[in-house]
C-alpha cells in the first residue's frame, strides 16, 4: 500500500463517519427519541429588563520545564443593563506553578484564598494542562459567587460551559453558587459553545434540534427542554446540577446552544432566562450569541502579547537574582521553538 492509498483510505473513512452524524431522517428520529413535536418548542420574546452578567476565565501556559511548569490564569465578569455595560471586573493575572503540587500545595493555597477552606480533592502532579484548567475554573467560580452577590431579584448570571464541574473540589463551590443565586432570586444558567452531549448512540444533540426546528418552521428565539432519558448520558452524571435545554436566540442567526439551568427551574424561570439571553444576542459581531459572555471572554483573554510581557517581567526578576538566560533556557527551553523557525 502506498502512502497516498493510506491517506485516501483514512479520508474516505472519515467522510463516512461524518455522514453518519447527519442522516436524512434526523429530525424525525430526534422527535421520536425525545417524544417532542412543534409544541414542545417554547418561543420567547427578547427582553433587556434587569441586569445580565456573565463570567468567563482564561489560562495559558507560560513555561513548561517538565518537572515544573507555570501557567497564567485570570477570570472576568461583565454586567449589562439597559443598553450598556453596567460593570466589568477582571481578576489580576495570577501565576500558578504546576507539577509539584504534592510538595508546594499551590492549588490548595489558591482554593483557600478563594473560598476560605481546603479543597476536598487535589490535583495531579503529572497533568499540568488539566491542572491549569482546574485553577482557572477556581477563579471563575470565585468571580461567579462575587458577581451573584451584586445582582438582584430577576437578574441573570451566565456561566460559560455547563452546570457541571470537571473536578471534585469544585462541586461544593457550584452548589454554593446555586444556593446564593436561589436565595437572592437571581436566575442562573450556563451556555455551552460546543457540547459533547449526544443521543441515539453518538448523534450530536444541538444540530438535531436545529434540524427539527427548521423542518417545522419554528423561528428563533426558542427553547426546547430535553428529557434526558434519550441522551447518551453515561459520562455526564457525576457532579451535574443542571437541566439540559437547547436554545436558538436570534431569528437572524443559525446558531443554537446547549443551555443548562438549575434542575428545579420551572417553565416560567426558563422562559425568563432565555428571554434575557435573547435580549442580549443581537450584537452584529456575533449575532445569536449572548454578548455579555463575549465581553467577559474578551476581558479574560490572555493574549500572546500579555504572555510575552509576563515572561519579560519574570526574566527581569530572575536576572536580579543572578540567574542568567543560559541557565533559564536549560530549565525551560523548548526545542519546539527551534522547530518553528523552519
Amino acid at each position: 500500500m502506498t502512502i497516498g492509498e493510506e491517506y485516501r483510505r483514512d479520508l474516505d473513512a472519515l467522510v463516512k463517519r461524518i455522514g453518519v452524524l447527519d442522516p436524512p431522517d434526523l429530525a424525525d428520529r430526534f422527535a421520536t427519541c425525545f417524544g417532542i413535536d412543534a409544541g414542545s418548542f417554547r418561543q420567547v420574546r427578547p427582553s433587556r429588563a434587569g441586569t445580565v452578567a456573565a463570567v468567563d476565565g482564561s489560562n495559558a501556559m507560560l513555561l513548561d520545564g517538565g518537572s515544573l511548569s507555570v501557567a497564567v490564569i485570570r477570570a472576568a465578569a461583565s454586567g449589562f443593563s439597559g443598553d450598556a455595560r453596567s460593570f466589568r471586573s477582571v481578576t489580576p493575572l495570577r501565576l500558578v506553578t504546576l507539577g509539584q503540587e504534592a510538595r508546594d500545595g499551590s492549588y490548595a493555597a489558591l482554593y483557600r484564598e478563594c473560598f476560605g477552606e481546603d479543597p476536598e480533592a487535589t490535583v495531579r502532579d503529572d497533568e499540568p494542562q488539566r491542572t491549569a484548567a482546574v485553577m482557572r475554573d477556581t477563579l471563575e467560580y470565585w468571580a461567579a459567587i462575587e458577581t451573584a452577590g451584586r445582582l438582584g431579584r430577576g437578574d441573570l448570571l451566565v456561566l460559560d460551559g455547563a452546570l457541571r464541574v470537571a473536578h471534585a473540589s469544585h462541586d461544593p463551590v457550584l452548589v454554593r453558587l446555586i444556593q446564593v443565586c436561589a436565595k437572592r432570586g437571581v436566575h442562573l444558567c450556563a451556555v455551552t459553545k460546543r457540547t459533547a452531549v449526544t443521543w441515539g448512540g453518538g448523534l450530536p444533540l444541538v444540530p438535531a434540534a436545529l434540524s427539527y426546528a427548521r423542518a417545522h418552521a419554528i423561528s428563533p428565539p426558542w427553547v426546547l427542554r430535553i428529557h434526558e432519558e434519550g441522551l447518551d448520558v453515561a459520562p455526564y452524571h457525576q457532579w451535574r446540577h443542571g437541566a439540559t435545554c437547547i436554545a436558538a436566540l436570534h431569528p437572524g442567526s443559525d446558531l443554537a446552544f446547549k443551555v443548562e439551568v438549575p434542575a428545579p427551574t420551572g417553565d416560567d424561570g426558563l422562559g425568563r432566562v432565555i428571554s434575557l439571553l435573547a435580549g442580549w444576542s443581537d450584537d452584529g459581531r456575533l449575532t445569536g450569541y449572548p454578548y455579555p459572555l463575549l465581553d467577559a471572554h474578551l476581558a479574560a483573554r490572555i493574549s500572546a502579547d500579555t504572555l510575552m510581557q509576563v515572561k519579560n517581567d519574570l526574566l527581569a526578576g530572575l536576572g536580579e537574582t543572578g540567574l542568567d538566560s543560559r541557565r533559564f533556557d536549560d530549565l525551560f527551553g523548548d526545542i519546539h521553538d527551534a522547530f518553528a523557525r523552519y
